[in-house]
């Protein structure tokens, strides 16, 4: 039983859709809030959503916390051409922003969509993955992003922004939610005022459960599914004259369980795919694990269930993370003009265990332990925000170091076995082949922004940046390190060269944006962009069976055409926001499958640039407010992508070469979107009743190439319903019902093999329900 002692939850509402922020203006206390509007930073100063030429979209704390959104990435499942691809079962969530994104699961590999927290970027998937409480709000922006974001935000730009208190507030409140699996929720923040010029802010969440989980491990007989979960933050204001300082104090540990995947059978007694995988097809009943065939005694794929609940694998899935970070941003006015410094130093340890062959035996497991350091410095200075001209200019240097070790068990696998005992002389049990190295990315760049009123209702808005990046790669080794078979004191090298160093150098690189923004109206804005970003490029740092696998990739490109409107309409009761785009993607980073060295018949994963190709689509968001009390809202988003330049093949799992010309991008579904309805209505003079409901949903995800991949690879589309009954008091308290995949919808978020022989799927959540209890001060 996993039990936290820290005060705190959440109140589950309906889904945290982009346009719910609209109701957040009450958090803000700049003059633009006061009117309504709700006020953003995506250009690093303060403006009105509606007059932001960028596909934006914008999710409320208060939303976040009403709809039961516990890690930052389930916010993609709420943004239109958002997607966020949950590799090994969420250990380190990669966001696809309108089909750009990072295919790679090692922890080394920055993202394609730029995470900043409380304006400090961070270079990690795995650092924008812990869990989120007492927020002011979270930025989703889409497309390129690289005149003010810099590199690594070709997909875009998310900001996730903490709620800080000001002199004078002394708010706060306790949230504690329980639900199903025992799991429970505790969260609290509290304002204090310190004299007449600072404030502190002060919050706390624990994750946790009383026992029990969703899934049931065969092997291991037990349940499985515990969150472990535990952040506090600290936020220091104060306001001295033209200086306001602000210091971030941040801790955080996260020992959750994460998914059990399912077992996929797909061999005959023979060792060759069975007939149902050759159709297209998995028949797990009559179908065999590679377990299986090892050992004909154990219990086959048939004894799972069909939705994730019941699996094979070994109890064995969870973090071991643990971060200390501190912020510090000084802002002064000079004059009329603003200079801003942000310095940021994170201490991140990533921990985590992944039976990749999800059977009972110890075929493919993966053990990983990380260390990132971080440090981040930026130096800017600002126009005002009023007059003709807005300008801003900054530096930024960024030094950030990687130390990994990863293990991969094999110690039960005869695939192995049968290759190394031959040439090494290694024993079953010495079957633990460990991967070490280390990893130092330099980054500085300098950048400036502006925007132009060429008339009062004509804008000219443009930006650039130099970048300068180098990535080093040092005391790269690969093999096994403990061998008890025989004297190894040193252990064996997998690949004899020994010690691999690798350097990767950016070198000079230009990206920036030119927009033309447009306001027929006060209530209607149309804007036109083209913008460049890119991906860095860099050293793999997977798993290399030859030394060809630990050659650099290099940077990736996106040059992006975009025109789209913001909308409103009958004194606000109706707003319409779209956009539509064209990527041209250039020298596209990604997984290839190549035949493996090590196991003939089986495949490694390689990543490298594939060629070039184009993205095309558009996004639209809808909000309503028939009448008074009820709020309807739509967004909906279609894409296209292609390969449509490339002399590079990748392989099937039936050994089919496939030329990457003409495919179409992984998680970059056709169609996604989602549905809301809320209707709040009074039931006495002091309190409301809260009806809200949403589903989101997503067309096909993956495609397979061949029949075989059909079986094995494809990721079909899925939708989700969410669901909440809120009774609120103007006291301050609060009880609601809430209900998440509402129709219990069983669904797969990834299906893969683990290179050496076993297949597996990952499944979501199925329906849950709780109860939540708040009181606000």
């Amino acid at each position: 039983m996993r039990v936290g002692l820290v005060i705190g939850a959440s109140i589950v509402a309906l889904s945290a859709n982009p346009v719910v922020a609209q109701e957040a203006a009450d958090t803000q206390r700049s003059p633009a809030a006061q009117d309504g509007a709700i006020v953003v930073t995506a250009q690093r100063r303060e403006q009105n959503v509606q007059d932001v030429p960028i596909a934006i979209s914008v999710v409320s704390g208060d939303s976040l916390q009403d709809g039961r959104i516990r890690t930052i990435d389930e916010i993609g499942q709420q943004v239109s051409n958002t997607q966020i691809y949950q590799d090994k079962g969420g250990s380190q969530p990669n966001w696809t922003i309108r089909g750009v994104s990072l295919f790679d699961f090692n922890v080394n590999n920055s993202p394609s969509t730029s995470i900043f927290i409380d304006e400090v970027y961070q270079p990690s998937s795995v650092m924008g993955s812990g869990g989120i409480f007492d927020l002011e709000r979270v930025e989703v922006l889409r497309g390129p992003q690289s005149g003010l974001y810099g590199r690594n935000s070709v997909g875009g730009a998310v900001q996730i922004i903490s709620r800080e208190a000001r002199p004078g507030d002394n708010d706060g409140y306790i949230n504690v939610d329980y639900g199903s699996w025992n799991r429970y929720r505790l969260e609290a923040a509290q304002s204090v005022t310190l004299g007449d010029n600072t404030a502190l802010r002060l919050a706390v969440l624990n994750d946790g459960s009383f026992g029990g989980g969703w899934q049931e491990s065969l092997a291991g007989g037990r349940d499985w599914g515990e969150p472990d979960r535990l952040a506090v933050r600290g936020i220091l204001r104060s306001e001295v004259g033209a200086l306001t300082a602000k210091l971030k104090l941040y801790y955080a540990r996260d020992k959750s369980d994460t998914v059990l995947a399912t077992a996929a059978a797909p061999y005959s007694p023979t060792f060759d795919f069975c007939d149902a995988v050759l159709a297209g097809n998995l028949d797990q009943d009559n179908c065999l694990t590679l377990a299986q065939l090892i050992d004909p005694s154990l219990a086959g794929a048939g004894a799972q269930s069909d939705d994730g609940k019941r699996v094979l694998s070994q109890p064995i899935n969870h973090l071991d993370n643990e971060e200390l970070s501190a912020t510090l941003n000084l802002s002064v006015d000079v004059g009329d003009l603003t200079i801003t410094s942000i310095s940021g130093y994170t201490d991140f340890d990533f921990g985590f265990d992944f039976d990749y062959d999800a059977s009972q035996l110890n075929l493919g497991g993966w053990t990983e332990q990380a260390g990132l350091r971080n440090f981040n410095q930026e130096l800017r200075i600002a126009s005002p925000s009023s007059g003709a001209l807005r300008w801003q200019a900054g530096v930024l240097y960024t030094n950030y170091r990687f130390d990994e070790f990863k293990e991969f068990n094999w110690t039960d696998n005869p695939l192995l076995f049968d290759t190394f005992n031959p040439i090494f002389g290694v024993g079953y049990q010495d079957l633990f082949l460990d991967v070490t190295y280390r990893q130092k990315t330099r980054y500085w760049g300098v950048y400036g922004q502006f925007d132009y009123d060429l008339t009062p209702d004509l804008t000219f808005s443009g930006s650039l940046r130099y970048s300068d990046e180098k990535t080093t790669y040092r005391d790269g080794r690969t093999g096994f390190q403990s061998i008890t078979s025989f004297p190894a004191p040193d252990g064996i090298d997998l690949i004899p060269v020994g010690a691999i160093d690798r350097d990767y150098s950016l070198g000079d690189h230009f990206t920036g944006s030119a927009t033309l923004s447009y306001r027929p109206t006060a209530e209607s804005m149309v804007y036109a962009t083209i913008a460049r970003g890119y991906k860095s490029g860099g050293v793999p740092g997977g798993f290399p069976q030859t030394t060809e696998d630990t050659l650099p990739y290099e940077e990736e490109f996106v040059l992006n055409y975009e025109a789209g409107f913001r909308t409103q309409w009958l004194d606000r009761a109706l707003q319409i926001n779209g956009s539509i785009f064209h990527y041209d993607h250039d020298d596209i980073q990604a997984f290839s499958t190549v035949p493996s060295t090590l196991t003939p018949g089986q495949f490694a994963f390689r990543l490298t640039n594939i060629g070039d190709g184009y993205n095309f689509g558009g996004e639209l968001e809808v909000v309503a407010r028939p009448v008074w009390g009820l709020r309807l809202g739509a967004s909906v988003g279609y894409l296209k992508t292609k390969i449509t330049d490339s002399d590079k093949v990748f392989f099937s799992f039936d050994n089919q070469a496939i030329p990457w010309e003409g495919q179409r991008l992984d998680y970059a579904p056709t169609w996604s979107g989602n549905l809301f309805a809320t209707y709040t209505t009074d039931v006495s003079e002091t309190k409301e009743l809260t009806l809200a409901a949403d589903y989101n949903f997503r067309s096909r995800l993956r495609y397979g190439q061949t029949l075989v991949d059909e079986a094995l690879r494809a990721v079909p589309g899925y939708g989700v319903a969410n669901g909440r009954i809120a009774l609120e008091d103007d006291a301050g308290w609060s009880v609601v019902l809430w209900s998440k995949n509402l129709l219990d919808k069983a669904y797969i978020t990834d299906a893969s093999n683990d290179g050496v022989g076993s297949y597996y799927r990952t499944y979501g959540e199925p329906r849950s329900i709780g109860v939540a209890l708040g009181f606000r001060w």
